[in-house]
């Protein structure tokens, strides 16, 4: 067996470069712009419709009115266990994956200070802190198929002769090493110096040998073609999203309540990305395999802010508008990548393994998110229970990134693609003595205008809570459904190969401790 296994003379796996790391598009916003109903038991079984009822922790990230709805003291705990499905067809195959997590969902407390005076307009205010986990990331989606047109190469293939100057070529000096000595981590550098991320990856393509040079200019596959490609691809992400809240909340007269919260956003999430390929010719028997490996470290964290009032039209009726603000991301991204082949000819094994064990790191970028605008009614049965509907308004068309001369192309992406997408959410609480019967419905429609990259969300959740008096104990049930679809490899532009479909199911179940003190 004949190896040429690149060498790596220097290691610097740790060290920081200033680069793009990662080519950022519409999809990568998607898991700061979109948040998991996460938070309380209580909130989680009437599907978050919270909007003008309040007297919850989590309801206050919906409208931090509702936090003048208390009458004591009260501090709640939240676990949350949740069971990810992903059904995926590529192709005409099928596969399915399963993820499961347990998290502390929701931890805070809430502070009532009464007014002694009769007269005075505010009768009471309140202070409460609480800390969510905003969006949940730990999954696992896997797919695989046969493409009988294109190979993975032609993804490299395609960067090399379309990522250069005006479309053109990228020039041979730029991803071929200078020299017998230059490393492979040099000339990988030198590749992102001189051609960011078009440079990196026809470097990587490059050098395990799939194309090479032609007279003239450009660039010749020197991969297996007209074959049956077997390709497969795993997405693993890690880590998510969490949310550190203040509330201010008062109620002024019999009848009428406002608030404000003041939020700091945390981001620390890993999506680790692996394309497998392996094709035979039966004339000849050559045989290749091929291993593309990314993956990319996101952190940083950002801030909002959220208005909001509540009116109590009659004793039972209730009407709320709230008004949540974009959330203004400052992130980092970490990337570290490679690219294995291995090809066997006339019984000879081939092996380039190019990998050059560096992580690039980009300054830092910013994203803001779009802001929401949600209006709420409530019909309150004295002690019997309640039924809620909450109506919400997004403009994914506002998203942006920062600077913005350095993502013209993105934003102009979001403007033309995404659209302004509307949220339902139903919920209803029935009260037997000390216990409480709850469900509720979602319907979140996909921020999309072409729903082939993420379709709507639909979510029906059921709950039960008792309580004991200074205490209650809530269980919830919440199944989310939702279905998107995805490519063997991530590409910006002209993608060339067929997506696959994923459909993912969210089975989570959260349990939620709360003490008046």
């Amino acid at each position: 067996m004949k190896i040429k296994s690149i060498a790596i003379t220097s290691i610097l796996l740790g060290l920081s470069i200033p680069a793009i790391a990662q080519e950022l598009n519409m999809h990568t916003s998607m898991p700061l712009s979109q948040t998991d109903l996460n938070g309380t038991a209580r909130f989680r079984a009437m599907n978050g419709a919270f909007g003008a009822v309040g007297g919850d922790l989590s309801a206050l990230k919906i409208n931090p009115a509702g936090g003048a709805f208390f009458n004591n003291n009260m501090a709640s705990f939240s676990m949350s266990y949740v069971n990810n499905n992903n059904k995926a067809n590529y192709n005409g195959t099928d596969r399915s994956k399963n993820q499961d997590a347990l998290d502390l969902s929701q931890l805070g407390a809430l502070f009532v200070f009464n007014s002694f005076n009769p007269d005075a307009l505010m009768k009471k205010f309140t202070l409460s802190f609480n800390y969510e986990s905003s969006n949940q990331m730990r999954n696992k989606v896997s797919f695989q198929g046969i493409d009988n047109e294109i190979s993975l190469g032609d993804y490299f293939l395609q960067i090399a002769n379309q990522g250069g100057p005006n479309g053109g070529p990228i020039p041979l000096d730029v991803i071929k090493p200078q020299s017998s000595t230059t490393t492979i981590t040099d000339g990988y550098l030198d590749a992102d110096y001189y051609g960011g991320l078009t440079g990196r990856n026809a470097f990587l393509g490059y050098n395990a040998r799939l194309f090479s040079e032609v007279n003239g200019g450009g660039y010749a596959y020197d991969f297996l073609i007209s074959t049956p490609y077997q390709q497969s691809r795993s997405i693993r992400t890690s880590g998510g999203t969490d949310i550190f809240s203040g509330n201010f909340a008062a109620q002024l007269g019999k009848r009428f309540y406002i608030g404000a919260n003041l939020n700091l956003h945390t981001v620390d999430y890993t999506v680790d990305s692996n394309t497998y390929q392996t094709a035979i010719d039966p004339v000849s028997q050559k045989s290749e395999e091929m291993n593309f490996f990314n993956s990319t470290y996101t952190y940083g964290t950002g801030f909002s802010f959220n208005l909001g009032a509540i009116a109590q039209i009659t004793d039972g009726l209730r009407a709320g508008l709230a008004y949540q603000s974009p959330t203004w991301y400052s992130l980092t991204d970490e990337m570290y990548q490679g690219l294995n082949t291995q090809m066997v000819i006339n019984g000879a094994t081939e092996q380039f393994y190019v990998q050059p064990n560096v992580i690039l790191r980009t300054p830092k970028y910013k994203i803001n998110t779009p802001a929401k605008y949600t209006a709420s009614l409530a019909y309150v049965f004295d002690d019997k229970g309640l039924i809620s509907i909450d109506y919400a308004l997004k403009d994914y068309t506002k998203t942006k990134y920062k600077p913005t001369a350095y993502y013209t192309d993105i934003n102009s992406d979001f403007k033309n693609e995404l659209q302004v997408a509307s949220e339902l959410r139903v919920g209803a609480e029935y009260r037997i003595q000390q216990f409480s019967l709850r469900g509720g419905y979602r319907y979140e429609q996909s921020p999309y205008k072409n729903v082939q990259f993420v379709g709507d969300l639909n979510s029906f959740s059921l709950g039960l809570g008792y309580n004991f008096g200074r205490s209650r104990l809530d269980l919830a049930y919440t199944n989310t459904a939702r279905e998107y679809k995805t490519s063997i490899v991530d590409m910006g532009f002209n993608n060339l190969y067929n997506n696959a479909t994923i459909k993912t199911k969210e089975n989570w179940i959260n349990l939620t401790y709360s003490v008046n003190f």
